[in-house]
């Protein structure tokens, strides 16, 4: 069923726990509503609600590579996150909620070319929207290699840690994973603290061949996206190959 302004009803399918905070939803999506609801790999999707008679309206990206032939987004509870504490605490099978069809330019990178090098770096709930260009990257460019640096606070709070595990063994050879934690303790103290500038500078250096890179991803907290873009540019990273959610 349409709704004014672009907006339609779907109905949820399916509401997944992914963190103790944190939760995927996947929407049903009718036959005469798939082309419209069609996305590329790091989009969002815009979900309404009435809450308390307010007209409450937030961007939450798609977790999933186009391939999959499902809809889903991942919602973190924020503080404050009005829309967010609402779904993570009410959202459930069966109920149908308010969505604009998919929106952004984060995208993953349409491209044939050979040997392509992908670095993203993400912090929380900000994994979402990169680990569906991941994904879709990995699957369509079969030469193509990707870093994943990942802050977060601390293992309880790593968002799809088991998926991507299992994405970091079935692309051994082509994809690296690495965590970084606030609040636990890591044996190698590279991978301890918080992305900050100097963080930034020290992971890009020691972890990745920054100039080599052919696109960029950051997506995360405003300081720790401020902190990366500022290493980067610092390091001569052309503007236009820093792309930041």
């Amino acid at each position: 069923m349409s709704i004014n302004a672009g907006f339609h009803k779907l109905r949820v399918a399916e509401v997944r726990r992914e963190t103790p905070d944190a939760v995927s939803i996947r929407f049903e999506v009718p036959d005469d509503l798939k082309q419209a609801f069609a996305f590329k790999a790091g989009q969002h999707l815009t979900l309404r609600a009435d809450l308390d008679g307010e007209d409450v309206r937030r961007n939450y990206s798609v977790c999933v590579a186009p391939s999959e032939n499902e809809l889903r987004i991942a919602i973190k509870q924020m503080t404050p996150g009005r829309f967010s504490a609402w779904a993570n605490a009410n959202l459930r099978e069966g109920h149908e909620i308010e969505v604009l069809p998919p929106m952004g330019r984060f995208v993953a990178p349409d491209t044939d070319l050979e040997n392509a090098y992908y670095i993203a770096l993400a912090g929380g709930s900000g994994i979402t929207p990169v680990i569906s260009i991941l994904k879709a990257v990995l699957e369509s460019q079969p030469t193509a290699r990707f870093v994943l640096l990942y802050g977060n606070r601390n293992t309880a709070s790593v968002m799809f840690l088991e998926e991507l595990a299992g994405l970091k063994n079935r692309y051994m050879e082509r994809l690296e994973l690495h965590h970084f934690l606030e609040d636990e303790a890591e044996e190698i103290e590279l991978f301890n603290g918080r992305l900050d500038r100097e963080k930034c500078e020290t992971v890009f250096d020691i972890l990745t061949d920054s100039k080599a890179a052919d696109a960029f991803f950051v997506c995360g907290p405003g300081p720790m996206m401020d902190a990366a873009e500022a290493a980067l540019l610092a390091r001569g990273v052309p503007p236009e190959k820093i792309l930041i959610e």
